[in-house]
């Protein structure tokens, strides 16, 4: 698809939001029947498969096609319902593009938007359960981690500005995504012997937050661990002493 293409589809999903918009549906807008014509269509071709792998190279092939589709709808801020964005939210998660999924998931839950029909989690749990499964995975191999995409989604799922209800979801999802996050900081801290401090805190608390969530998140063996070298390397930030020294300084002074 040529540039020229693509702005036009982007404008045209863009106004059909707006004018959906003003009657709450985009139902019978003619950008988004034939987006979704195209959905059907790709969805069929999807049935077919039945090897994972194949479906989402063939999901990486597709998605281009959606990206106009997916920027104007964006830029829109209509709200209202759509089934392809929550669709391609799904399809950028399973492809591993987080980056894209996250954009459209902070839509989503801003919106409140529901998610196709098969889905019984809500948007929230799926988006949290599914990211976080992925990088637990990763995790087990050498596969270079990219934590920033964790720490995005932890913003997201702690947003104060979205509603409690909209981020519901049960502790033990939850305590995916702060082991994640946990053994993710545990592998930053590449010298065991002269652990960083601030990768070795921020593993602490997040391993902490998951077994407390879950105490059966498989978190506890890393949480010891990190607990050692913490206790072992931290710094001393003793309130006595401190105070002490800071007594022998004045008084030193005066």
């Amino acid at each position: 698809m040529n540039l020229a293409r693509q702005h036009f589809r982007k404008h045209q999903a863009k106004s059909a939001a707006e004018q959906a918009a003003e009657f709450g549906s985009m139902k019978n807008a003619t950008a988004y029947e034939l987006q979704l014509m195209q959905l059907n269509n790709d969805r069929a071709r999807l049935k077919q498969i039945q090897s994972t792998e194949n479906k989402i190279k063939l999901k990486s092939e597709l998605l281009p096609n959606y990206a106009p589709y997916i920027d104007g709808i964006l830029e829109a801020q209509s709200g209202v319902q759509d089934e392809i964005l929550t669709e391609m939210m799904i399809w950028n998660i399973d492809t591993s593009n987080f980056s894209q999924a996250l954009q459209i998931a902070e839509y989503v839950l801003k919106h409140n938007l529901s998610l196709p029909d098969r889905f019984e989690r809500t948007p929230a749990c799926v988006i949290t359960e599914e990211i976080s499964a992925t990088f637990l995975k990763q995790l087990k191999t050498n596969v270079e981690i990219d934590i920033d995409v964790l720490k995005q989604l932890e913003n997201l799922m702690t947003n104060p500005d979205l509603p409690p209800t909209t981020l519901d979801m049960p502790d033990q999802v939850k305590a995916k995504m702060y082991l994640a996050l946990g053994k993710a900081e545990l592998r930053l801290i590449s010298d065991k012997e002269a652990p960083d401090p601030v990768h070795t805190k921020a593993a602490l608390d997040y391993l902490q937050k998951a077994v407390e969530l879950d105490d059966k998140c498989g978190g506890r063996g890393d949480l010891n661990l990190v607990q050692k070298l913490y206790d072992k390397f931290a710094p001393n930030t003793n309130p006595t002493t401190e105070t002490e020294t800071n007594k022998g300084d004045v008084t030193a002074s005066s």
